[in-house]
């Protein structure tokens, strides 16, 4: 995992030009997405934005029965099982894609008081949130009270539906952005030169 840059970002004009940081990636990029240089359309960006949570919180409320916690319970405990495998190529090389089931063993668990930590949830919530992923087969246990995603869920038609629309919405909402100038492609030779700039300056 890339190291944060603890370097003061460069100024000009007075204001300060936030720099990405770097983050560890699959492919060496061509370029990558910036923000428009100006905050004029600093609304239309919320509102798209608004828009987009709006379709995919529609998804996530089809699959959890209208319950935004049970769903946010679930989807963090399925985002903690894989983290660790995330970051390995082998792992990414075997999991990459929705056909391939990662079993328990395979997967990170994590208890009630960390998800409850992580997502702001009561921590008596969390637990009748557990109990009913339970209930419901989405989860299991993996030792004492340490929940995993249950192999095989991610692969019900219901759920790749919906992982499907949410992508398609996803890449909806990016060229969007881009289509309405809010963010804007730089090349990766562009980019350098900018950022070699910006340091001179």
């Amino acid at each position: 995992m890339a190291r944060r840059s603890h370097r003061p970002a460069p100024q000009t004009g007075g204001k300060e030009i936030q720099v990405p940081r770097r983050r560890a990636t699959t492919i060496t990029p061509e370029g990558r997405l910036v923000l428009a240089e100006s905050a004029a359309n600093s609304r239309l960006f919320i509102f798209m934005i608004g828009n987009f949570l709006h379709r995919i919180e529609r998804e996530r409320r089809g699959l959890y029965g209208g319950d935004l916690d049970l769903a946010l319970v679930a989807e963090m405990i399925g985002t903690a099982a894989i983290e660790p495998g995330m970051r390995d190529a082998a792992f990414r090389e075997q999991h990459g894609t929705f056909e391939s089931v990662v079993g328990v063993e395979g997967q990170r668990a994590v208890n009630a008081t960390s998800i409850a930590s992580a997502s702001g949830i009561p921590r008596e919530t969390v637990r009748r949130k557990l109990k009913r992923l339970l209930e419901l087969g989405v989860i299991v246990e993996k030792g004492r009270a340490r929940y995993v995603i249950k192999p095989g869920v991610v692969q019900r038609p219901e759920q790749q539906a919906a992982f499907a629309r949410g992508i398609q919405q996803t890449v909806l909402f990016m060229n969007e952005c881009l289509e309405h100038g809010v963010i804007r492609w730089v090349p990766a030779k562009d980019g350098k030169a900018r950022s070699a700039a910006a340091r001179k300056k």
